[in-house]
């Protein structure tokens, strides 16, 4: 489970791009590698565990970290660690920042774990040592190869973070509301009517949609509405007053208000070429 206090589901939770590339680094075994109580300010950091073991305290919480361990440390966060003296690790970190125009970056990376124990040894190595040979070799569009495995690297944390309380039978029920909320976005859902769907009490409802989800039934209608209005607009197909209408707003006041507010940008802005 990761660091958050909720466990978020929501499919669009998750909504960041990577931006800045600072460094990708192969340090070999060394004995004497440490660090103390080092925090990054401008850079969240990932690392995989090659070969050989470490020590690391991240957050209060202890890890003995071996080979095919993906370590993630977002920006400021402090953490120690040292290397294992009798079998020293090697091991591939890259620096990186991200940017999200939808959601708080923040909660959202404060959520996923700090290390997460791979399926797959060989996959994880193999992607960092990708992300390394392309920061070498520095041929056309290598910081775009370099943003594409990293976001790579990172849906794969999110994936291993979310599953396992996605096969939990009351996010089950949750997810089935979301599904049912989305495709039908023009409607307008009482708490009482997706508690029926889910099978709980309203009340019972209310606080697991909140949990799963971090948004209350209204804002999380509203975010579908506002989202299918931005799809409307930015394809083109609608002005204002048709995109507020297809995503379910009866009035176009009301919207251009509530899109000003969700998005901080006015949906005539999306109109314009």
């Amino acid at each position: 489970m990761g660091q958050g206090s909720a466990v978020e589901i929501a499919a669009d939770f998750y909504d960041f791009v990577v931006t800045d590339i600072g460094y990708v680094i192969d340090r070999a075994p060394d004995p004497g590698w440490r660090v103390t109580a080092f925090a990054n300010p401008r850079l969240h950091i990932l690392a995989v565990a090659v070969t050989g073991k470490a020590g690391y305290e991240i957050g209060g919480v202890p890890y003995a970290i071996r080979p095919g361990d993906v370590i993630f440390m977002p920006k400021g966060l402090p953490h120690t660690g040292r290397s294992d003296a009798a079998d020293p690790w090697r091991f591939i970190s890259v620096g990186f920042d991200v940017r999200s125009d939808t959601g708080d970056v923040t909660a959202q990376l404060g959520t996923l774990p700090h290390v997460t124990r791979d399926a797959s040894p060989h996959g994880a190595a193999a992607a960092f040592a990708e992300l390394h040979t392309a920061w070498n070799d520095r041929s056309p569009g290598y910081l775009v190869q370099i943003r594409g495995i990293v976001s790579g690297i990172m849906h794969g944390l999110i994936r291993a973070h979310s599953l396992p309380h996605l096969r939990h039978p009351h996010t089950r029920r949750i997810m089935a509301v979301t599904e049912m909320i989305r495709e039908n976005h023009h409607r307008t859902f009482s708490v009482a009517e997706l508690a029926a769907v889910a099978g709980l009490s309203p009340s019972h409802f209310r606080a697991m949609f909140k949990r799963l989800t971090g948004q209350t039934v209204v804002e999380y209608q509203q975010g579908v509405r506002i989202g299918k209005a931005t799809e409307l607009l930015l394809s083109g197909e609608c002005n204002v007053s048709e995109a507020a209408l297809r995503a379910g707003f009866r009035d176009v006041y009301y919207f251009s208000r509530l899109f000003k507010k969700v998005t901080g940008t006015n949906p005539s802005e999306l109109t314009r070429g």
